[in-house]
């Protein structure tokens, strides 16, 4: 919003709950993650996402034109992602997340709810107020 965003996808701020499945490996990715962090990428699943940049990444893309069509890709890229996963590795993952994601909080998914839904109104009264 900062950068002048009228909306924003909230999805990766949920990631740190301690609901969300997801593996170790991707759990201390995100809270490894910068700023500068992150690529839109087509090399993990055919179509552009949002990823942690990661090995396959850097080397393929991140948008290379002789990827295969959604979903091979993924399937393509099974055998070595649960080989480095077995070795504590991330470099052929597929791991989603925001331009944000350094921003993430481990809170239960209904204290980050509520917390953002209290962030949101401040900053709401605070530009509907007269400076």
């Amino acid at each position: 919003m900062a950068l002048g965003a009228s909306a924003a996808q909230l999805g990766t701020a949920y990631l740190l709950c301690p609901e969300a499945r997801i593996s170790a490996q991707y759990r201390a990715a995100l809270k490894a993650a910068r700023d500068d962090s992150t690529d839109i990428t087509n090399v993990l699943t055919g179509r552009p996402a949002r990823v942690i940049t990661n090995r396959v990444v850097r080397q393929i893309g991140p948008i290379a034109s002789e990827v295969p069509a959604f979903p091979l890709p993924n399937v393509t890229l099974t055998p070595l992602r649960v080989k480095a996963e077995e070795q504590g590795s991330t470099d052929f993952s597929a791991l989603y997340a925001g331009q944000a994601a350094p921003l993430g909080r481990e809170l239960s998914a209904k204290e980050l709810t509520l917390k953002l839904a209290v962030e949101a109104l401040e900053r709401f009264r605070a530009l509907a107020s007269p400076a």
